[in-house]
């Protein structure tokens, strides 16, 4: 089994979920929100450029995790992603 998984991929995450724990772990960080102003200055020291960036928040976003403010400035992460 543990071949399997290791041939496969299964159990290793890939670049794009890192990528996604991070913008995660940063918008923990940050009360579970983030503005656009503070995503231009976070993402690049998390080495996400911005389609990127946008990709990872309309996947959140479809998945339930994360959705934006009233002013679409603001992305949320809602529970139970957000642990503050």
């Amino acid at each position: 089994m543990a071949l399997v998984c290791a041939v496969s991929g299964l159990g290793t995450p890939s670049y794009a979920d890192t990528q996604k724990d991070a913008l995660i772990a940063a918008m923990q960080a940050n009360g579970c929100m983030m503005t656009t102003a503070q995503a231009n200055v976070q993402m690049p020291q998390l080495g996400i450029d911005r389609p990127t960036a946008i990709r990872l928040s309309r996947e959140m976003m479809a998945e339930g995790i994360a959705a934006f403010a009233s002013d679409e400035e603001t992305l949320l992460l809602l529970p139970p992603a957000c642990k503050s």
